[in-house]
Protein backbone atom coordinates (compact mmCIF):
# COMPACT_ATOMS: atom_id res chain seq x y z
CA UNK A 1 0.00 0.00 0.00
CA UNK A 2 2.79 2.21 0.94
CA UNK A 3 5.56 1.63 -1.71
CA UNK A 4 7.91 1.53 1.21
CA UNK A 5 10.77 -0.79 3.28
CA UNK A 6 8.63 -1.80 6.10
CA UNK A 7 12.10 -0.10 8.33
CA UNK A 8 10.28 3.50 6.87
CA UNK A 9 7.23 2.90 8.56
CA UNK A 10 7.86 1.11 11.85
CA UNK A 11 6.13 -2.46 10.70
CA UNK A 12 9.25 -4.37 10.15
CA UNK A 13 9.09 -6.54 12.95
CA UNK A 14 6.25 -9.38 13.40
CA UNK A 15 2.88 -8.11 12.71
CA UNK A 16 -0.01 -6.44 14.50
CA UNK A 17 -1.30 -8.55 16.80
CA UNK A 18 -4.63 -7.80 19.24
CA UNK A 19 -5.58 -4.70 20.53
CA UNK A 20 -2.32 -2.89 19.83
CA UNK A 21 -2.35 0.72 19.34
CA UNK A 22 -0.49 1.28 15.92
CA UNK A 23 -0.39 0.68 12.39
CA UNK A 24 0.52 2.15 9.18
CA UNK A 25 1.52 5.77 10.18
CA UNK A 26 -1.52 8.24 8.95
CA UNK A 27 1.09 10.30 7.55
CA UNK A 28 1.66 7.71 4.63
CA UNK A 29 -0.06 8.07 1.67
CA UNK A 30 -1.48 5.09 0.64
CA UNK A 31 -1.64 3.60 -3.18
CA UNK A 32 -5.78 3.64 -3.18
CA UNK A 33 -5.10 7.49 -1.97
CA UNK A 34 -3.17 8.17 -4.98
CA UNK A 35 -5.34 6.36 -7.62
CA UNK A 36 -8.53 8.15 -6.12
CA UNK A 37 -6.54 11.37 -6.63
CA UNK A 38 -6.30 10.45 -10.17
CA UNK A 39 -10.15 9.66 -10.73
CA UNK A 40 -10.29 6.24 -9.44
CA UNK A 41 -13.49 4.23 -8.07
CA UNK A 42 -11.26 2.40 -5.26
CA UNK A 43 -12.55 -0.91 -3.69
CA UNK A 44 -10.93 -2.87 -1.38
CA UNK A 45 -12.07 -6.37 -0.35
CA UNK A 46 -10.41 -9.27 2.30
CA UNK A 47 -7.84 -8.71 4.74
CA UNK A 48 -6.41 -5.04 5.74
CA UNK A 49 -4.08 -5.98 8.86
CA UNK A 50 -2.69 -2.09 8.92
CA UNK A 51 -4.37 -0.86 12.00
CA UNK A 52 -7.77 -0.52 13.41
CA UNK A 53 -6.94 0.87 16.49
CA UNK A 54 -8.02 4.24 15.77
CA UNK A 55 -11.00 5.14 12.93
CA UNK A 56 -8.19 7.31 10.69
CA UNK A 57 -6.04 3.83 10.45
CA UNK A 58 -8.93 2.01 8.67
CA UNK A 59 -9.22 1.65 4.81
CA UNK A 60 -12.21 4.12 3.68
CA UNK A 61 -9.84 6.71 5.52
CA UNK A 62 -6.37 5.42 3.44
CA UNK A 63 -8.02 5.42 0.34
CA UNK A 64 -10.85 3.35 -0.28
CA UNK A 65 -14.58 4.41 -1.42
CA UNK A 66 -15.37 1.40 0.03
CA UNK A 67 -14.00 -1.57 2.02
CA UNK A 68 -15.52 -4.84 3.06
CA UNK A 69 -13.16 -7.38 4.92
CA UNK A 70 -11.64 -7.89 8.12
CA UNK A 71 -9.37 -5.85 10.15
CA UNK A 72 -7.09 -8.20 11.71
CA UNK A 73 -5.15 -11.31 10.77
CA UNK A 74 -5.49 -15.40 11.11
CA UNK A 75 -9.63 -14.59 10.71
CA UNK A 76 -11.61 -17.85 11.48
CA UNK A 77 -13.31 -18.24 7.91
CA UNK A 78 -16.57 -19.81 9.27
CA UNK A 79 -17.59 -17.51 12.91
CA UNK A 80 -15.21 -14.72 10.93
CA UNK A 81 -14.01 -14.07 14.28
CA UNK A 82 -10.39 -12.98 15.78
CA UNK A 83 -9.44 -13.42 19.73
CA UNK A 84 -13.52 -14.19 20.18
CA UNK A 85 -14.82 -10.94 18.81
CA UNK A 86 -16.16 -10.57 15.55
CA UNK A 87 -14.20 -8.89 12.82
CA UNK A 88 -15.98 -8.18 9.45
CA UNK A 89 -16.59 -5.05 8.30
CA UNK A 90 -18.82 -3.12 5.67
CA UNK A 91 -17.53 0.35 5.17
CA UNK A 92 -18.74 1.63 8.92
CA UNK A 93 -20.92 -1.32 9.59
CA UNK A 94 -20.89 -4.66 11.13
CA UNK A 95 -22.57 -7.68 8.93
CA UNK A 96 -23.47 -9.96 11.49
CA UNK A 97 -25.37 -12.23 9.12
CA UNK A 98 -22.41 -14.49 7.54
CA UNK A 99 -21.55 -16.58 10.90
CA UNK A 100 -21.34 -20.58 9.07
CA UNK A 101 -20.37 -18.90 5.25
CA UNK A 102 -16.92 -19.75 4.17
CA UNK A 103 -14.84 -16.76 3.78
CA UNK A 104 -13.47 -16.54 0.31
CA UNK A 105 -17.64 -17.26 -1.34
CA UNK A 106 -18.43 -13.89 0.60
CA UNK A 107 -15.26 -11.86 -0.41
CA UNK A 108 -15.74 -13.45 -4.28
CA UNK A 109 -19.32 -12.47 -4.27
CA UNK A 110 -18.96 -8.81 -2.58
CA UNK A 111 -15.80 -8.16 -5.19
CA UNK A 112 -18.16 -9.09 -7.67
CA UNK A 113 -21.23 -7.38 -6.31
CA UNK A 114 -18.93 -4.10 -6.44
CA UNK A 115 -18.05 -4.41 -10.06
CA UNK A 116 -21.30 -4.66 -10.84
CA UNK A 117 -22.48 -1.61 -8.90
CA UNK A 118 -19.47 0.29 -10.64
CA UNK A 119 -20.45 -0.98 -14.12
CA UNK A 120 -24.21 0.33 -13.31
CA UNK A 121 -23.45 3.68 -11.80
CA UNK A 122 -23.11 7.20 -12.95
CA UNK A 123 -19.42 7.27 -13.04
CA UNK A 124 -18.94 4.23 -15.10
CA UNK A 125 -16.90 5.59 -17.63
CA UNK A 126 -14.59 6.14 -14.43
CA UNK A 127 -11.62 3.76 -13.76
CA UNK A 128 -11.67 1.23 -11.15
CA UNK A 129 -8.80 -0.33 -9.03
CA UNK A 130 -9.82 -3.38 -6.78
CA UNK A 131 -7.64 -4.70 -4.01
CA UNK A 132 -8.13 -8.44 -3.10
CA UNK A 133 -5.86 -9.31 -0.29
CA UNK A 134 -7.68 -12.42 0.17
CA UNK A 135 -7.82 -14.65 3.21
CA UNK A 136 -6.56 -17.86 1.56
CA UNK A 137 -4.15 -19.38 2.02
CA UNK A 138 -3.51 -18.09 5.59
CA UNK A 139 -4.19 -19.67 8.58
CA UNK A 140 -6.23 -21.16 10.22
CA UNK A 141 -6.41 -24.44 7.74
CA UNK A 142 -10.14 -24.34 6.63
CA UNK A 143 -11.56 -25.19 3.59
CA UNK A 144 -14.61 -27.00 2.15
CA UNK A 145 -15.79 -29.85 2.13
CA UNK A 146 -16.29 -29.84 -1.44
CA UNK A 147 -13.30 -28.77 -2.23
CA UNK A 148 -11.10 -31.26 -0.34
CA UNK A 149 -13.43 -34.15 -1.88
CA UNK A 150 -12.82 -32.83 -5.76
CA UNK A 151 -9.26 -33.12 -7.27
CA UNK A 152 -6.53 -32.81 -7.55
CA UNK A 153 -7.29 -32.38 -3.29
CA UNK A 154 -9.09 -35.43 -2.58
CA UNK A 155 -5.69 -37.37 -3.83
CA UNK A 156 -3.07 -35.77 -1.00
CA UNK A 157 -3.27 -38.17 1.49
CA UNK A 158 -1.65 -35.61 4.24
CA UNK A 159 -4.40 -33.73 6.17
CA UNK A 160 -2.96 -30.43 6.62
CA UNK A 161 -2.11 -30.30 2.46
CA UNK A 162 -5.29 -31.67 1.69
CA UNK A 163 -6.80 -28.76 3.64
CA UNK A 164 -4.40 -25.85 1.96
CA UNK A 165 -5.27 -27.41 -1.37
CA UNK A 166 -8.83 -27.06 -0.71
CA UNK A 167 -7.95 -23.46 0.20
CA UNK A 168 -6.32 -22.91 -2.49
CA UNK A 169 -9.15 -24.19 -4.81
CA UNK A 170 -11.49 -21.73 -3.77
CA UNK A 171 -9.15 -18.72 -4.23
CA UNK A 172 -8.50 -19.67 -7.65
CA UNK A 173 -12.20 -19.95 -7.96
CA UNK A 174 -12.79 -16.87 -6.39
CA UNK A 175 -10.22 -14.89 -9.04
CA UNK A 176 -11.97 -16.43 -12.23
CA UNK A 177 -15.24 -15.78 -10.78
CA UNK A 178 -13.82 -11.86 -10.19
CA UNK A 179 -11.90 -11.86 -13.78
CA UNK A 180 -15.16 -12.80 -15.58
CA UNK A 181 -16.73 -10.40 -14.21
CA UNK A 182 -14.44 -7.91 -15.16
CA UNK A 183 -14.78 -9.53 -18.59
CA UNK A 184 -17.95 -9.51 -19.11
CA UNK A 185 -18.89 -6.02 -17.56
CA UNK A 186 -16.10 -4.35 -19.70
CA UNK A 187 -15.05 -6.32 -22.79
CA UNK A 188 -13.68 -3.54 -24.32
CA UNK A 189 -11.29 -1.82 -21.06
CA UNK A 190 -7.86 -2.80 -21.06
CA UNK A 191 -7.58 -4.92 -17.22
CA UNK A 192 -4.54 -5.48 -15.68
CA UNK A 193 -4.76 -7.91 -13.02
CA UNK A 194 -1.25 -8.71 -10.52
CA UNK A 195 -2.19 -12.09 -8.34
CA UNK A 196 1.06 -11.63 -5.83
CA UNK A 197 2.14 -13.91 -2.45
CA UNK A 198 3.50 -11.83 0.23
CA UNK A 199 5.41 -14.13 2.00
CA UNK A 200 7.48 -17.66 2.01
CA UNK A 201 5.41 -20.96 3.05
CA UNK A 202 4.92 -22.46 6.35
CA UNK A 203 5.36 -25.81 6.54
CA UNK A 204 4.40 -26.26 10.45
CA UNK A 205 0.85 -24.54 8.78
CA UNK A 206 1.24 -27.11 5.29
CA UNK A 207 3.33 -25.01 3.52
CA UNK A 208 6.09 -26.10 1.26
CA UNK A 209 9.38 -24.37 0.20
CA UNK A 210 11.06 -27.58 -0.48
CA UNK A 211 9.27 -29.40 -3.77
CA UNK A 212 12.60 -30.71 -5.06
CA UNK A 213 14.36 -32.01 -1.25
CA UNK A 214 16.60 -34.53 -2.02
CA UNK A 215 16.06 -34.76 -6.06
CA UNK A 216 19.14 -32.20 -6.49
CA UNK A 217 16.59 -29.19 -7.08
CA UNK A 218 14.67 -26.21 -5.81
CA UNK A 219 14.60 -26.40 -1.69
CA UNK A 220 14.57 -22.83 -0.39
CA UNK A 221 15.97 -22.98 3.18
CA UNK A 222 13.67 -21.55 6.22
CA UNK A 223 9.62 -20.45 6.43
CA UNK A 224 7.91 -17.37 6.69
CA UNK A 225 8.89 -15.17 9.45
CA UNK A 226 12.73 -15.22 8.58
CA UNK A 227 14.78 -13.84 5.89
CA UNK A 228 15.99 -17.13 4.30
CA UNK A 229 14.78 -17.28 0.36
CA UNK A 230 12.22 -19.97 1.95
CA UNK A 231 10.62 -16.80 4.03
CA UNK A 232 10.24 -14.17 1.35
CA UNK A 233 10.83 -15.57 -1.80
CA UNK A 234 7.48 -15.72 -3.76
CA UNK A 235 5.46 -16.05 -7.23
CA UNK A 236 3.39 -13.75 -8.76
CA UNK A 237 1.23 -13.36 -12.18
CA UNK A 238 0.66 -10.31 -14.30
CA UNK A 239 -1.70 -10.82 -16.82
CA UNK A 240 -3.70 -8.73 -19.08
CA UNK A 241 -5.11 -9.19 -22.93
CA UNK A 242 -4.34 -5.84 -24.24
CA UNK A 243 -1.42 -4.57 -22.25
CA UNK A 244 0.62 -7.98 -22.34
CA UNK A 245 2.16 -8.82 -25.81
CA UNK A 246 1.33 -12.35 -26.97
CA UNK A 247 4.93 -13.15 -26.93
CA UNK A 248 5.06 -12.84 -22.85
CA UNK A 249 1.59 -14.84 -22.36
CA UNK A 250 2.75 -17.72 -20.40
CA UNK A 251 6.07 -17.11 -20.24
CA UNK A 252 8.30 -16.24 -17.34
CA UNK A 253 10.16 -13.23 -16.63
CA UNK A 254 13.48 -14.12 -16.70
CA UNK A 255 15.40 -10.84 -16.75
CA UNK A 256 16.18 -9.33 -12.93
CA UNK A 257 14.30 -8.72 -9.61
CA UNK A 258 11.17 -7.55 -8.94
CA UNK A 259 10.20 -6.64 -5.21
CA UNK A 260 6.60 -6.26 -3.99
CA UNK A 261 6.85 -2.55 -3.20
CA UNK A 262 7.44 -2.17 -7.11
CA UNK A 263 3.54 -2.98 -7.78
CA UNK A 264 2.96 0.32 -5.79
CA UNK A 265 4.91 2.24 -8.42
CA UNK A 266 4.08 0.25 -11.43
CA UNK A 267 0.14 0.69 -10.54
CA UNK A 268 0.55 4.15 -10.12
CA UNK A 269 1.98 4.80 -13.29
CA UNK A 270 -0.16 2.50 -15.05
CA UNK A 271 -3.14 4.67 -13.38
CA UNK A 272 -2.10 8.02 -14.35
CA UNK A 273 -1.18 9.08 -10.57
CA UNK A 274 1.78 10.17 -9.03
CA UNK A 275 3.53 10.53 -5.48
CA UNK A 276 2.66 14.21 -5.40
CA UNK A 277 4.54 15.61 -2.32
CA UNK A 278 4.20 12.54 -0.62
CA UNK A 279 7.07 10.76 0.65
CA UNK A 280 9.61 8.82 -2.23
CA UNK A 281 8.36 5.13 -2.60
CA UNK A 282 11.07 2.49 -2.43
CA UNK A 283 9.30 0.68 -5.26
CA UNK A 284 10.21 0.74 -9.01
CA UNK A 285 8.18 0.53 -12.15
CA UNK A 286 8.51 -2.55 -13.41
CA UNK A 287 5.85 -3.00 -16.10
CA UNK A 288 7.73 -2.30 -19.23
CA UNK A 289 10.27 -5.03 -18.18
CA UNK A 290 8.26 -7.69 -17.33
CA UNK A 291 5.73 -7.19 -20.41
CA UNK A 292 8.72 -6.85 -22.24
CA UNK A 293 11.33 -9.40 -20.71
CA UNK A 294 14.03 -6.81 -20.89
CA UNK A 295 16.41 -5.75 -17.80
CA UNK A 296 15.05 -4.99 -14.61
CA UNK A 297 15.19 -1.33 -13.63
CA UNK A 298 15.73 -3.06 -10.12
CA UNK A 299 19.00 -4.62 -9.61
CA UNK A 300 18.57 -4.59 -5.51
CA UNK A 301 16.52 -4.07 -2.60
CA UNK A 302 16.60 -4.60 1.23
CA UNK A 303 15.20 -7.74 2.64
CA UNK A 304 14.70 -6.61 6.27
CA UNK A 305 16.36 -4.62 9.25
CA UNK A 306 14.68 -6.35 12.68
CA UNK A 307 15.78 -5.35 15.95
CA UNK A 308 14.23 -8.20 17.82
CA UNK A 309 14.19 -10.99 15.29
CA UNK A 310 11.78 -14.21 15.71
CA UNK A 311 7.97 -14.97 16.46
CA UNK A 312 7.50 -14.73 20.12
CA UNK A 313 11.38 -14.78 21.68
CA UNK A 314 13.40 -12.22 20.73
CA UNK A 315 16.54 -13.84 19.05
CA UNK A 316 18.22 -10.84 18.61
CA UNK A 317 18.82 -8.46 15.42
CA UNK A 318 18.77 -9.55 12.08
CA UNK A 319 19.09 -7.66 8.58
CA UNK A 320 19.56 -8.77 5.09
CA UNK A 321 20.37 -7.32 1.38
CA UNK A 322 20.07 -8.53 -2.35
CA UNK A 323 22.31 -7.02 -5.06
CA UNK A 324 22.67 -8.29 -8.35
CA UNK A 325 25.61 -6.83 -9.97
CA UNK A 326 29.63 -6.08 -9.20
CA UNK A 327 31.40 -5.09 -6.38
CA UNK A 328 34.53 -4.21 -8.17
CA UNK A 329 35.43 -7.19 -9.73
CA UNK A 330 33.61 -9.83 -7.76
CA UNK A 331 30.02 -10.24 -9.52
CA UNK A 332 27.38 -12.57 -8.73
CA UNK A 333 23.49 -12.13 -7.41
CA UNK A 334 24.57 -11.52 -4.06
CA UNK A 335 22.46 -11.91 -0.86
CA UNK A 336 24.16 -10.77 2.66
CA UNK A 337 22.32 -11.98 5.55
CA UNK A 338 23.51 -10.86 9.22
CA UNK A 339 21.88 -14.13 10.81
CA UNK A 340 21.03 -13.89 14.88
CA UNK A 341 18.69 -17.30 14.69
CA UNK A 342 19.71 -19.68 12.02
CA UNK A 343 17.31 -22.32 10.66
CA UNK A 344 17.57 -25.57 8.50
CA UNK A 345 15.56 -26.99 5.12
CA UNK A 346 12.18 -26.87 5.83
CA UNK A 347 10.97 -29.56 3.99
CA UNK A 348 7.94 -30.95 2.58
CA UNK A 349 5.69 -31.94 5.61
CA UNK A 350 4.31 -34.65 3.36
CA UNK A 351 7.19 -36.55 2.99
CA UNK A 352 9.46 -35.60 5.22
CA UNK A 353 9.49 -34.72 9.24
CA UNK A 354 12.45 -33.14 10.47
CA UNK A 355 11.51 -31.43 14.05
CA UNK A 356 11.00 -27.07 14.16
CA UNK A 357 14.41 -26.62 13.37
CA UNK A 358 13.72 -28.34 9.94
CA UNK A 359 15.89 -30.82 7.54
CA UNK A 360 19.69 -31.04 6.46
CA UNK A 361 21.13 -29.24 3.61
CA UNK A 362 19.41 -30.86 0.70
CA UNK A 363 22.78 -32.22 -0.70
CA UNK A 364 23.26 -33.95 2.52
CA UNK A 365 20.15 -36.46 1.62
CA UNK A 366 20.49 -39.88 -0.39
CA UNK A 367 16.85 -39.53 -1.71
CA UNK A 368 16.25 -42.47 0.46
CA UNK A 369 15.29 -43.42 3.96
CA UNK A 370 14.50 -40.04 6.52
CA UNK A 371 16.81 -37.19 6.28
CA UNK A 372 18.96 -36.07 9.52
CA UNK A 373 17.11 -33.12 11.17
CA UNK A 374 19.17 -29.86 10.82
CA UNK A 375 21.93 -29.26 13.61
CA UNK A 376 22.62 -25.71 13.94
CA UNK A 377 26.51 -24.22 14.90
CA UNK A 378 27.84 -21.43 15.61
CA UNK A 379 28.86 -20.88 11.76
CA UNK A 380 25.38 -20.37 11.23
CA UNK A 381 24.82 -16.95 12.96
CA UNK A 382 26.31 -13.92 11.91
CA UNK A 383 27.24 -12.79 8.92
CA UNK A 384 26.38 -14.25 5.60
CA UNK A 385 26.79 -14.17 2.05
CA UNK A 386 25.38 -16.67 -0.76
CA UNK A 387 25.58 -16.24 -4.49
CA UNK A 388 21.65 -17.12 -5.11
CA UNK A 389 22.80 -17.35 -8.90
CA UNK A 390 24.75 -21.15 -8.29
CA UNK A 391 23.19 -21.80 -4.69
CA UNK A 392 19.51 -20.95 -4.34
CA UNK A 393 19.13 -22.66 -1.51
CA UNK A 394 21.69 -21.02 0.69
CA UNK A 395 23.69 -24.24 1.70
CA UNK A 396 27.13 -22.33 0.97
CA UNK A 397 28.27 -19.36 2.78
CA UNK A 398 30.94 -17.61 0.74
CA UNK A 399 31.29 -14.34 3.36
CA UNK A 400 34.79 -15.51 4.32
CA UNK A 401 35.95 -15.67 0.42
CA UNK A 402 34.02 -12.41 -0.41
CA UNK A 403 34.88 -9.82 2.04
CA UNK A 404 34.64 -6.71 -0.33
CA UNK A 405 30.94 -7.86 -1.07
CA UNK A 406 29.97 -8.58 2.38
CA UNK A 407 31.02 -4.68 3.43
CA UNK A 408 29.63 -3.24 0.67
CA UNK A 409 26.04 -4.58 1.63
CA UNK A 410 26.77 -3.95 5.13
CA UNK A 411 27.35 -0.45 4.62
CA UNK A 412 23.68 -0.47 2.21
CA UNK A 413 22.11 -1.90 4.97
CA UNK A 414 23.60 0.93 7.88
CA UNK A 415 22.86 3.86 5.16
CA UNK A 416 19.10 2.74 5.49
CA UNK A 417 19.21 2.47 9.11
CA UNK A 418 21.06 5.87 9.79
CA UNK A 419 18.54 7.59 7.60
CA UNK A 420 16.12 10.15 8.65
CA UNK A 421 13.29 8.05 7.13
CA UNK A 422 14.35 4.77 9.54
CA UNK A 423 11.28 4.15 11.92
CA UNK A 424 12.00 1.61 14.61
CA UNK A 425 9.40 -0.46 15.43
CA UNK A 426 7.41 0.14 18.67
CA UNK A 427 5.88 -3.33 18.75
CA UNK A 428 9.04 -4.85 20.07
CA UNK A 429 9.38 -6.56 23.75
CA UNK A 430 8.83 -3.63 25.96
CA UNK A 431 8.20 -1.04 23.41
CA UNK A 432 5.46 1.72 23.44
CA UNK A 433 2.84 -0.53 21.57
CA UNK A 434 3.53 -3.90 22.32
CA UNK A 435 1.05 -4.43 25.07
CA UNK A 436 -2.69 -4.53 24.57
CA UNK A 437 -4.59 -1.47 25.29
CA UNK A 438 -6.91 -2.71 28.71
CA UNK A 439 -9.62 0.31 26.90
CA UNK A 440 -10.68 -1.87 23.43
CA UNK A 441 -12.31 -4.72 24.98
CA UNK A 442 -14.74 -2.31 26.43
CA UNK A 443 -15.23 -1.15 23.11
CA UNK A 444 -15.59 -4.29 21.65
CA UNK A 445 -18.62 -4.97 23.73
CA UNK A 446 -19.69 -1.76 23.20
CA UNK A 447 -20.14 -2.76 19.63
CA UNK A 448 -21.71 -6.32 19.81
CA UNK A 449 -18.14 -8.57 20.74
CA UNK A 450 -17.27 -7.31 17.46
CA UNK A 451 -13.58 -5.48 16.68
CA UNK A 452 -14.29 -1.48 16.42
CA UNK A 453 -11.86 1.63 16.61
CA UNK A 454 -11.15 1.90 20.84
CA UNK A 455 -8.67 5.19 20.32
CA UNK A 456 -9.58 8.54 18.87
CA UNK A 457 -8.55 10.20 16.28
CA UNK A 458 -5.81 12.97 16.44
CA UNK A 459 -4.89 15.78 13.50
CA UNK A 460 -2.15 14.30 11.33
CA UNK A 461 -0.38 16.40 8.89
CA UNK A 462 0.10 14.58 5.79
CA UNK A 463 3.46 15.49 3.69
Amino acid sequence: MSGRYPVRLGLNHAVIAGAQNYGLPLDEVTLADKLQAAGYNTIGVGKWHLGMYNTASTPTRRGFNHYFGYFNGAEDYYTHEVNGYLDLHDDDDIPRTYNGTYGMSIFADHASLRIEQHATSEGKDTPLFMYLPFQNVHAPLEAEASDMSAEPCASIADANRKTFCGMARAADRAIGQIQSKLNSLFPNDDIVTVISGDNGGMPGAAGNNCPEYGKGGLCLRGHKGGLYEGGVRNNALLCSKTLVPDAMKGKSYTKGLVHVSDWHATLRDLGGASDGASKAVDGKNVFNAITQNTESPRTEFLLNIDPCSGHGACAGKESAYRFTGCVGKDCGDWKYFDVAASTGWTAAVDQYSCGRAGCAAPSSFSGSGTPAAYQASSADTGGQLYDLSSDPNEENNIASKFPDVVADLKSRIAAIESGDDFLAPCNVPGGSCSSTDSNAAAVFAAHGNAWFPWVADIAVEVV
